[in-house]
């Protein structure tokens, strides 16, 4: 009886052992099948992905041409207007005068963007028929002029010293995007400064070409929101002027035409957020 009882247990010990080892066979036999089941899946999210991507780009594209001539009917309306508001003009003041030149002035750099996105969606393909000389002073002073009357509301001082590097290589339209996003937002929240200071500046080494725009504003502490400061639709403060997507954008820009985005900053003492971007001019 006693062996008997040892035989069960022994034939029980080995079912338990074979099932195990079953087990273990079918995890492996299984495996295989699994992972190929997630790839697939995987392949079909990608190429699913892939799809709307093609579609979004081309509802951009098509947004983006409607959008460039659309424009240029009412701003040929505008310039018109203004002629003939100058012409109709007795004696009019020195402020009416100045108003009347910037007016014309940002007609006249509104049309040129709109060519600058034009070339851009045509060469869109190649981005090295995108890449150019740029004038930093000359695009730092088109950005500032179409922000003319909210930077004397503000009474802010713009300090530029562009003289270590002013000709650049890089994506004109791009980076016009870049700058204005930052110079906008530097300008959003500079806060009640006295005097209010923005200082831009550029330097480069063999590889890179950095620009900095520096505020003595509000400041952004950045161990608790810099995940905010490039999410899209996030506001670092609860000013509800700003949209949200400025450096959002100015992010995904960097991150497609090769560069990054360095931010310092301190909460009452402002922030400075500089624009690292490779050397093209050392690559010629």
């Amino acid at each position: 009886m006693q062996n008997s009882e040892d035989e069960i247990k022994s034939l029980k010990a080995e079912v338990k052992s074979l099932r195990a080892e079953n087990r273990e066979l079918k995890q492996v036999v299984s495996e295989p099948l699994e992972h190929q089941q997630q790839t697939i899946e995987a392949e079909k999210k990608i190429k699913d992905q892939n799809e709307k991507l093609k579609k979004y780009n081309l509802e951009l594209e098509q947004f983006t041409y409607v959008a460039t001539h659309d424009l240029k009917s009412p701003l040929t309306n505008i310039q018109g207007y203004l002629d003939l508001l100058e012409l109709d003009l007795v004696d009019p003041s020195e402020d009416i005068k100045d108003s009347l030149k910037w007016l014309k002035y940002s007609v006249a750099e509104a049309r040129s963007v709109i060519v600058e996105l034009t070339n851009a969606l045509k060469a869109r393909n190649n981005k090295e028929e995108l890449l150019s000389s740029i004038n930093l002073e000359e695009l730092v002073e088109s950005i500032l002029s179409g922000m003319r009357s909210t930077i004397l509301e503000k009474s802010i001082i713009f300090i530029s010293d562009l003289s270590e590097l002013n000709i650049i290589k890089y994506y004109p339209v791009a980076l016009r995007s870049i700058l204005q996003n930052i110079i906008s937002n530097a300008i959003q929240y500079i806060g009640d400064s006295n005097p209010a200071e923005i200082h831009i500046t550029s330097s480069s080494t063999e590889s890179h070409i950095s620009i900095s725009i520096q505020d003595n504003g509000l400041g952004i502490d950045l161990e608790k929101d810099k995940a905010k400061v490039f999410g899209l639709f996030k506001r670092v403060s609860n000013d509800q002027n700003g949209s949200g997507i400025g450096m959002f954008i100015v992010n995904n820009l960097l991150k497609n035409y090769g560069g990054e985005l360095a931010v310092e900053s301190e909460i009452g003492k402002g922030s400075t957020f500089t624009v690292i971007i490779p050397n093209e001019t050392n690559k010629e």
